[in-house]
């Protein structure tokens, strides 16, 4: 809320710069860089009609202004306008054709465009003049993936992390494409390698608890469960994976139940899982289990509702492919090339 007032007031603040500056006649260059900061304060509340206008008062008054139209790019591309966005990033790199912030910005616009050869096309431009430009091997992997190439993926991937260790998500998303290969061991590896690099969130530590029950590590997925639903109490399938394997294996029916129960509370909806969990041949408390997971209507007839939109999406649909990175990831006011 401290931050949301503070926000408001920067933008009150530069509003009033600009139009006390308008009045005095201020030289214009000054004028510009105010309308600037103005399209910025407005690309932070999200308003990117407002903010194109601010830039474009911007580039009007100076038209050296890079970085208003490196921002404006961004904004109209945004808000949905990706020719015009596109237009703007060409005539930059008409100028600067190796600017490798353009040439990212570009190929995420054509990503977003819904342009997969082209953005493909144009990260391979990036990574001709930065072989190990992170956001464009993460992008440019994450595209090739969706397109089928999961092997040419994992490869790029492998070639980043050999030459920098450290880059967190794309070693997250190689132990992914690694999973979906059945590549188990290696994703686990990959997994392992981001938590001992201490940047595992709850949702790494959640699928490496799945990849060693994968592998009948039990000890190990219990573990990670548990550090998972520590990290994020919110967590429903970490919090009912560590209750299946709590009462299925550790032979903690108190805390299994109490590990279901906070899952149920979470709003944990899989029907499945709920039916493998009642499939077990030994269960403990399997009456209250039954009547837990039929409370929430996850064990029993399926609910009108759930039985209505099973079949609403396309056949095949699985889970969307989290988005190629923006370029630019600072402040709007250093988003300029």
């Amino acid at each position: 809320m401290k931050r949301e007032c503070r926000a408001w007031i920067l933008l009150a603040m530069v509003v009033a710069l600009v139009t006390l500056g308008a009045c005095a006649s201020r030289p214009e260059p000054l004028l510009a860089k105010e309308w600037y900061e103005l399209g910025n304060a407005w690309f932070d509340k999200a308003d990117w009609k407002r903010a194109g206008q601010a830039y474009s008062k911007a580039i009007a008054l100076d038209p050296s202004l890079a970085g208003a139209s490196f921002n404006m790019a961004r904004a109209l591309a945004e808000s949905g306008d990706y020719d015009s966005s596109l237009k703007i990033l060409e005539s930059i790199l008409a100028e600067d054709p190796k600017n490798l912030r353009i040439l990212s910005a570009r190929a995420y616009v054509f990503y977003r465009k819904g342009d997969a050869e082209k953005a493909l096309a144009a990260y391979g431009e990036v990574l001709a003049l930065d072989p190990y430009a992170p956001d464009a091997v993460y992008n440019s992997a994450l595209l090739r993936a969706a397109a089928g190439d999961k092997e040419a993926a994992v490869a790029e991937l492998k070639r980043l992390i050999s030459a920098r260790s450290e880059e967190t998500g794309a070693i997250l998303l190689l132990g992914r494409l690694q999973d979906e290969l059945g590549l188990v061991d290696e994703a686990i590896a990959s997994y392992q390698q981001v938590r001992a690099l201490g940047k595992a969130d709850a949702l790494a530590l959640e699928r490496l608890g799945i990849l060693y029950s994968k592998q009948r590590r039990f000890s190990d997925a219990i573990e990670c469960f548990d550090a998972a639903t520590k990290s994020d109490p919110k967590l429903g399938e970490a919090w009912f994976q560590l209750g299946r394997l709590r009462l299925t294996v550790a032979e903690d029916s108190e805390g299994g139940l109490s590990a279901l129960k906070k899952a149920l509370e979470t709003g944990f909806a899989d029907r499945t899982e709920a039916a493998a969990l009642m499939d077990e041949p030994v269960l403990p408390e399997r009456e209250q289990i039954q009547a837990l997971l039929a409370g929430k209507g996850l064990y029993g007839p399926a609910p009108a509702a759930a039985r209505g939109a099973a079949g609403s999406g396309p056949a095949g649909t699985g889970p969307a492919s989290p988005a190629p990175t923006v370029p630019g990831a600072a402040s709007p006011a250093t988003r300029g090339p």
